[in-house]
């Protein structure tokens, strides 16, 4: 089933991650010695297939990334591929089919596999979760744990299985977290220091760890606020957290919440479970490039 995946397009960031990735591994300016070597006299046109060596189906996600390499190297290569961002891949298929001179397709093997098996990763990752908790009303959001400027990208890989983002920096939402708390000397200096305004231009988020915390979350903030963040919290406890949050304010449930806890977790009525194994502990999917004699 082919996922819902918003309008995404590579930004200024995705784009210096791809240059830095070619020229790591071309130097600058770009070679490939092997290559160069090997196909110097040859303009002959070769296919080559990218398939799945993983033994379960897993989601796409990085088509974007690939067209965006292989314009940067020239060489007019085609990129051909049966499915889309998002869609299943059974174990064995052909992912995509890249058609063009062999050397400028050799020359950027490592890294277009690199970009697709950690993509691929977080968005097989990212759909097992989401799986465990459909049966709920949860949304599955990840975190800023991700690899220092992959963030857009790993945070779309994400939305490929089926999850939702989460704020992307310290810049686009407010997260009062533990340690503001503590450093304003409680809750309610906390909520007094928001603006009554600010809810209106981003989310304003507040951590929760206690019942005492949270009463005075729902009697002095609940104008000032969006979610309740709910860390770490044992079922019985969150249970009743959202019980008494419930038709006032949106909760979210965060802190060691693995493929063995989540469903359990959905099921205290929670809205938002953040995951940061969607992206931290994906790792990476089997894939292969193979030619096409």
């Amino acid at each position: 089933m082919l996922i819902d995946v918003p309008q995404w397009e590579l930004n200024d960031m995705d784009s210096r991650v791809i240059d830095l990735a070619l020229q790591e591994d071309l130097g600058q300016p770009y070679h490939d010695l092997t290559t160069e070597t090997l196909f110097a006299e040859s303009h002959s046109i070769s296919k080559v297939n990218i398939i799945s060596k993983q033994v379960q189906p897993i989601v796409m996600c990085g088509l974007p990334m690939v067209r965006a390499i292989l314009a940067k190297i020239g060489g007019h290569c085609q990129l051909d591929s049966d499915y889309q961002d998002g869609e299943k891949v059974l174990p064995g298929a052909t992912l995509l089919t890249l058609s063009g001179q062999a050397g400028r397709i050799l020359m950027v093997e490592r890294i277009l596999l690199n970009f697709l098996q950690r993509l691929c990763a977080i968005a097989t990752t990212t759909a097992l979760f989401v799986q465990r908790v459909q049966h709920t009303h949860t949304t599955i959001l990840d975190t800023r744990k991700t690899i220092p400027g992959w963030r857009h990208l790993e945070k779309y890989a994400v939305t490929c299985g089926g999850g939702s983002n989460h704020r992307m920096g310290l810049y686009d939402a407010v997260m009062i977290k533990d340690t503001h708390i503590d450093c304003l000397g409680g809750m309610s200096n906390a909520l007094a220091a928001l603006p009554n305004t600010l809810v209106k231009r981003c989310p304003i988020i507040v951590e929760v760890r206690t019942q005492e915390e949270l009463a005075v979350v729902l009697n002095q903030g609940l104008a000032k606020i969006s979610r309740v963040l709910l860390d770490n919290m044992s079922l019985p406890f969150l249970s009743d957290c959202v019980a008494a949050c419930k038709g006032l304010i949106a909760t979210e449930a965060s802190g060691n919440v693995d493929l063995d806890n989540v469903q359990a977790i959905a099921e205290c009525g929670v809205d938002f479970i953040s995951i940061g194994k969607l992206t931290h502990s994906a790792g990476n999917i089997d894939l292969s490039m193979k030619y096409e004699s």
